[in-house]
């Protein structure tokens, strides 16, 4: 089996697949190739065909934040991964071909030197369709300032500190988070400043686009770029973590680490699609995004270590069976899939 990948994609967002793609079929296997993808535009997707011995079958990975698909995508591909599908936002025409996939993160796949070396490759071989080549180069040195996968596990925690820090996004008439992400975050963090004992730590940080809405303004912190390393050394030991839809009421990536690190995860109910659901009480703590349920609930958590650590080891088992990179292409590419699915392929010539 041989995989060619389109070397359009932002890797910054895609390694995370990308390394699901070497672990099922093997690094040397693994290729990025404009041949294949002619004519289609780069976007918010990881394009690659899988060739087994001369028979292709096509996949999109659509890492975008809405619920809608890009239709050249959908209409070239035979299977749509799609990481934030919504039944009810998602237009019907396009359910056939897609599989509803959980979000990844941001994961350091090359080095530095590495990441020089296929971001200058991938630049000549799509060079017909970059139109910016700094933006384009860019995704690779991000890519190579995250963490690798493995720096992604359980660790024992604290059991009264509580590390949250946080994107302000900017709020307007088309995407009102101000009513949503922003405000069940900053409910979290005043939650968690009324409890007597526990330690936190964390706050909001302005987006590219500044938010100036006074309601937000005392949990605004002055912080700039912290290495990852330490944010995740904090997540890890953090007692419990808080989760809510991000932007666009999209699965953030917040939601992929905190199930790779195997946290307790208090969270407002999820409005997308995942490849199996997360339920409450047992993988995840549903509440409102009210302040006084939040409370509640992180009291909760903190004085039953039992129930804490069973929503962890929960947690991390469904990473580990539905989240992981290898996990996520599987359930995109198993063969059982491939073998039933009439016309879904087509021969090279």
């Amino acid at each position: 089996m041989l995989v060619y990948i389109d070397p359009q994609t932002d890797t910054d967002y895609t390694a995370f697949y990308i390394k699901g793609l070497y672990d099922r079929f093997g690094k040397a296997n693994v290729s990025f190739s404009g041949q294949y993808f002619t004519g289609l535009k780069p976007n918010r997707t990881l394009k690659f065909i899988l060739d087994d011995n001369g028979v292709v079958h096509k996949y999109v990975i659509d890492w975008g934040d809405d619920p809608s698909v890009a239709e050249a995508d959908y209409a070239w591909c035979d299977y749509y991964g799609k990481i934030n599908f919504n039944t009810k936002h998602t237009q019907p025409a396009y359910h056939p071909k897609i599989i509803s996939l959980a979000p990844g993160f941001g994961i350091k796949l090359w080095s530095h030197s590495g990441s020089a070396y296929y971001g200058l490759s991938n630049l000549f071989k799509a060079r017909k369709d970059v139109s910016n080549v700094k933006k384009f180069l860019s995704n690779y040195y991000k890519q190579a300032k995250q963490l690798p996968l493995n720096a992604y596990k359980p660790l024992k925690t604290s059991t009264n500190y509580i590390y949250s820090l946080n994107t302000l996004w900017n709020s307007d008439e088309w995407i009102n988070n101000d009513a949503t992400v922003n405000r069940y975050r900053a409910n979290f963090m005043k939650a968690c400043k009324s409890i007597p004992d526990l330690q936190f730590e964390g706050g909001f940080v302005y987006s590219q686009i500044k938010n100036t809405n006074p309601e937000f303004q005392t949990l605004v912190i002055d912080a700039d770029w912290i290495p990852k390393s330490t944010y995740i050394n904090k997540i890890s030991a953090s007692v419990l973590v808080f989760n809510t839809p991000a932007w666009a009421l999209c699965h953030g990536w917040k939601l992929g680490e905190y199930l790779a690190l195997g946290k307790a995860i208090i969270s407002t109910p999820l409005s997308n699609e995942l490849p199996s659901p997360l339920e409450h009480g047992k993988h995840i703590h549903i509440v409102s995004g009210e302040e006084d349920a939040i409370r509640e609930a992180i009291t909760l958590l903190i004085r039953n270590p039992d129930y804490r650590a069973d929503l962890e080891r929960n947690a991390y088992d469904y990473f580990c069976e539905y989240v992981s990179p290898i996990q996520s292409i599987k359930l995109l590419t198993q063969t059982e899939q491939i073998n039933l699915v009439v016309g879904s392929s087509y021969t090279l010539k």
